[in-house]
């Protein structure tokens, strides 16, 4: 295990009363374009703190968010395994994030990956100050002591003492520069499905989401804002609002919150019947967007040459050169997040502070954009993350955050805003429509030899920037007739933003577009296609289409080449033993050589994403045009596994999410969304789920991601298992007709 650095620091002392307190933080996140916090160059602390109190308790304050995949279990885990104390004498808390600056983060499936060695090492750091408290109390050496199950033992002379009665003496102990750490033959906890520490609070309705949320004096509030970007207010009769029962405040919502108009009320139902009877009316201030004018954009942008981000080989020649081609277009929609949990966050807002409870991904952002707001420093403002009704991406965003913070400073007390669904899937920042073309030179065989991936559509990371910026480049891109030059800012122009901002090749439109086959010759392309509605990250981000790209497109290569979809893969996957692995593990378990049936078929996918190697193979059944999805098997590689149990649960929600994404889409008309609720933006139900397999292969490869692999391969499975069962190949999402459920119930 690596010796504590600068930017990996250690902190023990003593806690008050008695006790130990240990704090471990790291510098940055790994993958700095996938999380918008390290993306911006700020320190992305882990500032996860171990506490043994006196009374031999451990508690473990993390600063991730627990969304429902069980991270606060994982990183629990790590620490109880290497502190050597039974499971069930562990708690774990989120920090509240509170003085010095500092980023907390939740995203990028990044959790475990970046928490795991800081972790152990607390665990270890820990666990070796107690053992020489423990010997120096004994007078022996600490070489004759060792822990097990929350004690130290001093085997020769049989004496042993609880880690209550050593914890105020470890804390006086000096840090170990060089913890060692467990080997993975002596792990005891780890790679165990034990019990989940957030499941309980949850059976017995203990556990406080953000919609929870109750303080005294607090009051509610219900906020319309123009349906199309750039709307403005032309018309609102605060007056008819003020007059309903229970209503504390009709107030317009700064520009800095978004806009709008909200209704404060003593209970949520009173602002909400207020807002109805204020006849809120918009104008619009910015070009009308519409989805088929947006879809022929796309299109046009496929016709044009992209920024190369990544090229291997001469592909121009060797396309000439190929006795066969194929080519094939593809287009994905928009998309909400729609998260179980509405978007809502509660702030209450003193003179020369602020404090705020909210379901968030990034304390760090919310705080960061509530001091902009209020012209406060940061380290006057405290946010409580609480357990999040889903995240997907969509809690990173601020708004709700801002318009509590604006609400609570005009009327004095606490707010507590909670959007309706309708809100939200009107007021997403949506997973963006993207279109692809892909071509490919093939040998006589069949075999690719070349390979081109163009991709059109949003540069993510845009909303980001100034609108001053957003508009020039596009400018500079008309200007040109063409795609942007990597280095596209010219000199003239005075900027202060990361280099991340200055180059789109980076951008997170093109994650998962370069082919994880061996494909000769290669070469990705973005065109740039701006959408004036805001986008942000998705479950999985850009994966989720690049990879329904790739996938649909290689298997039309296998079924022109007359080849097994396995087979033909697995020939192009000499370089990736991992991925050789999940399809050959999907394969067998779903029986791919055996008869499927008649009016049906099965389909595959394999994927790479987050550090994980994810296969899928789906079999539907066809009746006539409708579809049903009859089975998913997958089998994932996510190296070394902290628990089990979790990532076939991740899996299973990665599943079910990009199952929702086959016949979901959010459309637009006149800049404003047509969809508003689940039953025009819908989520699978219990009779639509298809029965589930996920097979886990063991891996000694450094931890991956868990929360986002298992949507990618998804669609791609089930649309290739459509073309297998006999179905017009499917190149556009979303499928014409919902898929319907199994044609036999789950055992």
């Amino acid at each position: 295990m690596a010796e504590v650095s600068r930017r990996d620091v250690l902190r023990g002392s003593a806690l008050l009363g008695g006790g130990l307190l240990l704090e471990v933080t790291v510098g940055r996140a790994t993958r700095a374009n996938a999380d918008p916090d390290a993306a911006r160059g700020e320190e992305t602390g882990l500032g996860t703190w171990l506490r043994i109190a006196p009374d031999g308790g451990v508690t473990i304050l993390v600063e991730k968010a627990e969304m429902g995949q069980g991270v606060h279990t994982a990183l629990a885990m790590i620490v109880a395994e290497e502190l050597e104390v039974p499971w069930e004498s562990v708690a774990v808390e989120t920090r509240t994030l509170e003085g010095p600056a500092r980023s907390m983060s939740t995203g990028a499936s990044s959790s475990v990956r970046t928490s795991w060695e800081p972790l152990a090492r607390a665990g270890a750091t820990a666990r070796e100050m107690l053992v020489a408290a423990a010997g120096a109390r004994w007078n022996v050496p600490t070489t004759a002591c060792r822990a097990r199950e929350g004690r130290v033992h001093h085997d020769e002379s049989g004496r042993s003492l609880g880690y209550a009665e050593l914890a105020e003496a470890a804390a006086r102990q000096p840090l170990p520069l060089r913890p060692s750490p467990r080997s993975r033959e002596d792990r005891r906890l780890i790679g165990r499905s034990v019990p989940r520490v957030d499941i309980p609070a949850k059976l017995i309705g203990r556990a406080e989401y953000g919609i929870d949320v109750a303080l005294p004096g607090l009051a509610r509030a219900a906020v319309a804002m123009p349906p199309a970007a750039g709307g403005r207010l032309a018309h609102w009769d605060a007056a008819a609002a003020r007059a309903e029962p229970g209503v504390v405040a009709a107030v317009e919502l700064p520009e800095a919150a978004g806009g709008g108009v909200a209704i404060v009320a003593e209970h949520q139902w009173q602002a909400r019947r207020a807002l109805e009877r204020a006849d809120v009316r918009w104008e619009a201030t910015a070009p009308t967007f519409s989805t088929p004018a947006y879809t022929r954009r796309l299109q046009e942008g496929l016709g044009r040459e992209g920024l190369v981000v990544r090229e291997r080989g001469d592909v121009r020649t060797a396309l000439e050169s190929a006795p066969q081609h194929h080519q094939a277009r593809y287009e994905v929609p928009f998309l909400a997040h729609a998260t179980l949990e509405p978007p809502n966050c509660t702030a209450r807002v003193g003179h020369d502070e602020a404090e705020f409870w909210a379901p968030t991904q990034s304390a760090g952002r919310l705080r960061s954009r509530a001091s902009a707001l209020l012209g406060m420093p940061e380290s006057a403002l405290r946010v409580h993350t609480t357990l999040l009704g889903g995240g997907f991406g969509r809690r990173y965003e601020m708004r709700t955050a801002l318009q509590a913070a604006a609400l609570s400073r005009a009327v004095g007390r606490p707010v507590q805003v909670l959007w309706s669904r309708e809100d939200d899937i009107r007021h997403d920042y949506y997973r963006p429509a993207f279109a692809a073309e892909l071509r490919a030179g093939l040998s006589a065989s069949g075999k690719p030899i070349a390979w081109q991936h163009r991709i059109a559509g949003p540069w993510y990371e845009a909303r980001e920037a100034p609108s001053w910026l957003r508009r020039r480049t596009f400018e500079l891109q008309a200007a040109r007739g063409g795609p942007l030059a990597p280095d596209w800012l010219p000199d003239p122009i005075e900027y202060r933003f990361p280099r991340w901002m200055r180059r789109p090749a980076s951008s997170l439109a093109v994650e998962g577009g370069w082919p994880a086959y061996d494909t000769g010759s290669a070469r990705l392309e973005w065109v740039l296609v701006d959408a004036p509605v805001p986008v942000g990250y998705w479950r999985s981000v850009a994966h989720s289409q690049n990879a329904f790209f790739a996938e649909s497109f290689v298997d039309e290569l296998a079924v022109r080449a007359e080849a097994d979809p396995i087979a033909y893969r697995l020939s192009l996957l000499d370089g990736h033993p991992r991925g050789r692995a999940v399809l050959e593990r999907a394969a067998a378990a779903a029986g791919w050589n055996t008869s499927v049936g008649t009016g049906r078929g099965r389909g595959v996918a394999v994927h790479s994403a987050f550090g994980t190697w994810v296969a899928q193979v789906a079999e539907v059944s066809r009746n006539g045009e409708r579809m049903h999805v009859e089975k998913i098997v997958c089998a994932v590689d996510c190296g070394d596994t902290v628990h089990p149990d979790t990532v076939a649960g991740q899996m299973e929600g990665g599943i079910l999410f990009g199952l929702a994404s086959l016949s979901s889409a959010v459309t637009f008309d006149a800049g404003a969304a047509r969809e508003s609720n689940f039953h025009d933006h819908p989520l699978p139900t219990l009779g639509q789920t298809p029965e589930i397999e996920v097979h886990l292969i063991e891996s000694s490869e450094p931890p991956g991601g868990v929360g986002e692999p298992g949507t990618p391969p998804l669609a791609p499975a089930v649309v290739n298992a459509w073309a297998a069962a006999g179905g017009e190949r499917i190149r556009r999402l979303p499928l014409p007709e919902a898929p319907a459920g199994p044609t036999r119930r789950n055992p």
